[in-house]
């Protein structure tokens, strides 16, 4: 495995959740709809993220 300088950066959560779709809903990029309400917003829904298997590391 990689040195890291700190031990929880090695795959930064990459190995509980798939990270992209993640960064797509939360970035609004996953054709959600997000409502405003005077000065709050709501997203429509949330999503449960699918397990997957750790990256493969290269040696």
């Amino acid at each position: 495995m990689m040195d890291k300088k700190y031990e929880d950066t090695g795959f930064e959560g990459r190995e509980k959740a798939y990270v992209d779709i993640d960064r797509m809903i939360n970035e609004g990029l996953s054709g959600g709809k997000v409502f405003r309400h005077d000065s709050t917003t709501n997203i429509e829904e949330a999503r449960e993220l699918a397990e997957e298997d750790p990256p493969h590391v290269s040696e």
